[in-house]
């Protein structure tokens, strides 16, 4: 039974992945100048710069801890992540200030207001991760301690990145011209992605024991998706109307029967 709740749940993540390709894919669809790059460049930028001091703290918190209350694989872990999102915001940043041909700095990137609405949907149900993930919560050890919030942070863990949805649209970008810088540092980021693609997965599959915790892990993988969309509409100067929007996140909570 439990295998089979989540095989629903990445069924669900999975039709919302190609629900948040369907944004981006309309973007690149047509032509699209310089600045209209920019602007959803820097977006992403300020994605993944936010996430590096809220990491950063937490690792200089937790380290007195380290399996004295935190296991050392979890802080493995942590670090893994830092120095991915430390790798992927140098990338975006580079890459906006090639195009720009302007020096930038963090303060140059753009924290756009559905992805602030997005940090509070996470933040609902985690508090610490919401922080971890945005930078928009104070992440304080006592927060990362908690053990009774483990389904909602599996479930988030689900649908970080959109599933790597951005990525992979952006590396299979035609290679030329302004198309293939942009293809270039986003297939590099969706090979380190890839690496933990599955871990949502893997820990939901402990946890997932009833039709009560798949329903309640089903509603926070709707809720954040959903408000993924529209982050991702957004950021790419809103490509889809309203109307097909809804009709995206419809279609993706109806690919798994009975939500």
């Amino acid at each position: 039974m439990a295998n089979r709740y989540i095989l629903q749940l990445t069924q669900l993540a999975s039709a919302y992945r190609a629900a948040e390709a369907r944004v981006v894919g309309a973007f690149f669809a047509v032509p699209r100048q310089k600045k209209e790059h920019l602007r959803w460049l820097k977006a992403q930028g300020f994605k993944e710069y936010s996430a590096i001091k809220p990491i950063l703290d937490a690792l200089t918190q937790l380290y007195p801890s380290i399996d004295n209350g935190i296991d050392r694989h979890e802080y493995t872990e942590l670090t893994d992540k830092l120095a991915d999102e430390t790798k992927h915001a140098r990338l975006v940043m580079d890459l906006v200030q090639e195009i720009s041909g302007k020096k930038i700095t963090p303060r140059d990137l753009t924290w756009l207001p559905q992805d602030r609405k997005l940090a509070k949907v996470r933040a609902a149900y985690s508090k610490s991760y919401a922080g971890l993930l945005h930078g928009s919560e104070k992440v304080t050890s006592r927060e990362i301690r908690r053990k009774d919030e483990t389904l909602e942070r599996a479930a988030i863990t689900l649908t970080e990145g959109g599933g790597g949805a951005l990525y992979q649209v952006c590396s299979r970008l035609k290679k030329r011209g302004m198309d293939a810088k942009i293809a270039g540092v986003f297939e590099e980021i969706l090979r380190d992605e890839m690496e933990h693609k599955d871990s949502g997965a893997r820990l939901l599959a402990s946890l997932i024991e009833d039709d009560t915790s798949f329903r309640r892990a089903a509603q926070i993988v709707c809720e954040i998706s959903g408000q993924r969309l529209r982050m991702r509409n957004e950021q790419f100067g809103f490509p889809l109307s309203e109307a097909e929007m809804k009709s995206l996140d419809k279609r993706a909570r109806q690919s798994v029967t009975g939500l």
